[in-house]
């Protein structure tokens, strides 16, 4: 689903309903539930791994996973950056999947095609909650705030505890990426 599509589908949630959102052939779930915490039509992610209870990723999560997936095989570790990039842009996580499907890491939290839908979902909650008349913020599109990290950790330059302090949510604390890692989309 494009993130067009998404930001529609979970628009339309009414208060506290729970969407399945994707699935994967191994039974994992990444879902959607309208929560309203921060904005009108504010939702948490939640990821259904077979056989556990349901929890919710946030992006500290991905930050951490994408960090030791880049160590652990960084040849690999470009594709899926590729592919990040490519949701970022919008495009559809189950299209872009296909290519990255396969890809294998020795350390990892989540296997690629995970990261690629939680982070679409992510990335339509800032959209969401940052959008015109919502939370103020530097970014266009908002979800080029956590797009920056990402891009912070697929440059190398930076440790993973200065990415994740500065990741940290205003009330912990907060500061930008680099701008160097910013990219608007024109």
């Amino acid at each position: 689903m494009t993130l067009k599509s998404l930001m529609s589908l979970v628009s339309g949630l009414n208060l506290e309903e729970r969407k399945v959102v994707y699935k994967t052939e191994e039974g994992i779930e990444v879902t959607a539930t309208r929560t309203d915490k921060f904005t009108d039509h504010d939702f948490k992610v939640g990821l259904v791994l077979p056989g556990r209870k349901e929890f919710y990723p946030t992006h500290i999560r991905l930050l951490v996973d994408l960090y030791i997936k880049r160590e652990s095989d960084p040849r690999a570790f470009k594709k899926l950056f590729v592919a990040l990039e490519k949701v970022f842009e919008g495009k559809d996580p189950m299209a872009i999947g296909r290519q990255i499907k396969t890809l294998v890491f020795p350390m990892q939290l989540d296997n690629a095609l995970i990261n690629l839908f939680y982070t679409q979902l992510l990335m339509a909650e800032q959209d969401i909650n940052y959008g015109p008349g919502k939370k103020k913020t530097n970014f266009s599109p908002p979800r080029d705030f956590f797009m920056s990290f990402i891009r912070w950790i697929e440059s190398g330059e930076g440790e993973i505890d200065k990415i994740i302090y500065n990741a940290l949510p205003p009330k912990f604390h907060s500061y930008p990426p680099p701008e160097k890692y910013w990219r608007r989309l024109e």
